[in-house]
């Protein structure tokens, strides 16, 4: 039967997705390592992010560092493990860069009792979406985005009672029967009340409006659970539990999954951009009619 692995939309930080090499070449410099070696590990994934440091950094890797004194090394991270024990497999001892052949293992770095998972970027979302689903394979829509005027004696923190916007992001997966929702909140009233420069203050307004609809882009993703089969098939599952920012529909159903496969497994050659703007698009507060499997018995 084929082999499962689940893929979220948060930050990989696990040792068994990100590899350690060593052995490269201290000639080179660190812009055209990292460049090459991006070219090389994205072969057999999508890839979070390479670091490239030179032995003195250990700062970075100090239970890696043995004999290796005279080289750079690097952490190249997937967020599949599968895919980076595909790329070790495949690289280790047979590429060379700068004249030596790369070393590639697992990272083993220190385990963290308590890790408190940081949820991806929204741009990185996007890419991970992009390779998983495909460009036409998912939408996101604001469903609101309101001007907080009062400060909310029932907010459960102070960044949200001193908000200055509120948004509401709805994504769906096309050909799919389902959606989530994230919230998130933008801006500070407190700074916002000391300016007085209306230009100022109006771009402080724009950056509130933007940080809202981010985080409430990033905290929707946080729900979606990426079904990956060995086999190239894929599947999409929503996390409706222990994340108070996102919810169902309004009725506020829980202990509700939805599942749905989708046939093969599409890529996206897309480079991603850090700094790309999604723009606004038009609301409407129809809701979807949703096909469900409820697990919570």
């Amino acid at each position: 039967s084929p082999k499962v692995e689940l893929i979220e939309f948060f930050r990989p930080y696990k040792n068994e997705v990100n590899l350690y090499v060593t052995n490269i070449s201290r000639r080179l410099e660190k812009e055209m390592v990292q460049v090459k070696l991006l070219e090389i590990f994205s072969q057999f994934g999508l890839i979070y992010e390479v670091q490239v440091m030179d032995s003195s950094d250990n700062s970075e890797a100090s239970e890696e560092i043995n004999s290796n004194c005279a080289s750079s090394y690097a952490f190249v991270k997937f967020y599949s493990a599968r895919e980076a024990r595909r790329a070790k497999e495949s690289t280790h001892g047979k590429w060379i860069l700068g004249g030596q052949f790369l070393k590639v293992q697992f990272a083993q770095r220190r385990k963290f009792t308590e890790v408190v998972q940081q949820p991806l970027y929204m741009a990185k979302c996007t890419v991970l979406a992009n390779y998983y689903l495909g460009f036409n394979g998912w939408s996101t829509r604001i469903m609101q985005l309101d001007r907080l005027e009062n400060r909310s004696e029932t907010e459960d923190s102070q960044e949200k009672k001193n908000a200055v916007y509120r948004c509401v992001v709805r994504l769906e997966i096309k050909d799919c029967e389902f959606f989530c929702e994230g919230t998130g909140y933008g801006g500070d009233k407190n700074i916002l009340e000391q300016e007085r420069d209306p230009t100022k203050k109006m771009e402080l307004l724009g950056y509130a409006k933007k940080l809202a609809y981010r985080h409430a882009y990033e905290n929707a993703f946080k729900r979606v659970i990426i079904i990956s089969l060995d086999n190239g098939k894929v599947g999409v599952e929503i996390n409706m539990q222990d994340i108070p920012e996102c919810s169902l529909d309004e009725s506020g159903e829980e202990g509700i999954v939805q599942i749905n496969y989708l046939e093969e497994m599409l890529f996206s050659d897309s480079e991603e951009e850090e700094n790309s703007e999604v723009e606004f698009q038009d609301t409407s507060n129809a809701l979807l009619d949703t096909h469900v499997i409820d697990v919570s018995s």
